[in-house]
C-alpha cells in the first residue's frame, strides 16, 4: 500500500476517552484531510453518529456511560449503520477479546498503542474509492 492509495478526505467517528490516544489518532488521521468527529464516552459515540453519520468509526471498547461494545450494538441495530465499518480499538488484545468485538459487529481490530501503518491499512481495507 502506498501513500497516495490511502483514502482521503473521509468523515470518520473517533470514539476515544483517553485524551493521549485521541490526539495520536487525530494527528495520524489529520495529516490524510479526514473530517474528524469526536465522541468521548459510548453514549456520545452513539448520538455523534446519528447526528454525523460518519463514513467509518473507530470505537475503543472501553469507555464512560456505555462501553464500545454495547455503543457498537446499539449502532448496528440501526438499518443506516449495517454498512459502516467500525473498528475497535482496545488494549486487549487476547483471542477472546478480539472474537467479542467481532461478535458485537466490529470489522475488525486494532491493539493499543495504535501503530501508523496498522491503522492506515485498516481504513483502507474499510473504505474503499
Amino acid at each position: 500500500m502506498t501513500e497516495s492509495s490511502l483514502p482521503t478526505g473521509r468523515r470518520i467517528l473517533i470514539a476515544e476517552d483517553n485524551d493521549v490516544n485521541l490526539e495520536l489518532i487525530c494527528d495520524m488521521l489529520s495529516i490524510h484531510g479526514h473530517e474528524l468527529i469526536i465522541a468521548r464516552n459510548g453514549q456520545e459515540a452513539v448520538d455523534m453518529a446519528r447526528s454525523h453519520m460518519p463514513e467509518l468509526i473507530l470505537m475503543d471498547m472501553r469507555m464512560p456511560v456505555i462501553d464500545g461494545m454495547e455503543a457498537t450494538r446499539q449502532l448496528k441495530n440501526m438499518p443506516e449503520f449495517a454498512d459502516i465499518p467500525i473498528i475497535a480499538l482496545t488494549a486487549s488484545a487476547d483471542q477472546s477479546s478480539i472474537e467479542r468485538q467481532i461478535g458485537a459487529d466490529c470489522v475488525e481490530h486494532l491493539g493499543k498503542p495504535i501503530q501508523t501503518k496498522e491503522l492506515f491499512a485498516a481504513i483502507a481495507r474499510n473504505l474503499k474509492g
